[in-house]
């Protein structure tokens, strides 16, 4: 395997883990037994690693997907949270969240240190966002309003792993309750 898939494929797998210092250039070279040097060859230097990482994900993100079966706002709603719900918990939905939260946050504080990874997530948060909505382009019957299905695309993310974090750090709620309940809201506000 050639050193720079080599890397790719190291980080992809130790970020997987969700460990928070996996996020080591460093210790990704070591495992994939290279050395910084090498990693400045290929990328140049850690903003250009980062980047193209995330990258690696944007284009695995088509197999990620599946497409819709329900033809009823309610169904697609559960089909998509479901779907988001099971992405999260892959090896690329972790490795981007321990990428997230290894770097510098919140997103504009990211782009001064690292320009191209904070484009490439923003990038990954597009394509995320327009997937969800051609998720619901297809349904039959009168079409669900742009607005709404816009706000809708942006609220589920964030409360998936809103929900995927409690059940990680351990809390009382009923996650899988929790989770038809943000389904059966978020599907009346779609329906108006």
């Amino acid at each position: 395997m050639a050193a720079r898939e080599k890397l790719l494929s190291t980080a992809l797998e130790m970020l997987g883990t969700g460990r928070p210092e996996t996020v080591s250039i460093n210790m990704v070279a070591k495992e994939a037994g290279l050395s910084w040097g090498s990693v400045q060859n290929l990328f140049g230097d850690s903003d250009g690693f980062w980047s193209s990482v995330i990258e690696l994900i944007i284009e695995a993100g088509p197999e990620l997907w599946a497409a819709p079966e329900s033809a009823t706002v309610q169904g697609r709603v559960a089909e998509v949270a479901e779907l988001y719900r099971s992405v999260l918990a892959s090896p690329y939905g972790v490795a981007i969240e321990t990428v997230r939260a290894g770097l510098p946050r919140p997103l504009d504080v990211l782009a001064e240190s690292h320009p191209r990874t904070s484009a490439s997530l923003a990038r990954l948060d597009e394509l995320w966002a327009e997937a969800f909505l051609h998720f619901f382009a297809t349904l039959d019957g009168p079409p669900v309003d742009a607005d709404r299905a816009s706000d809708v695309a942006a609220l589920l993310p964030s409360a998936l792993r809103g929900l995927r974090a409690d059940q990680q750090f351990g809390t009382t709620v009923d996650i899988d309750r929790a989770h038809r309940t943000l389904v059966t809201a978020l599907t009346t506000y779609l329906e108006g």
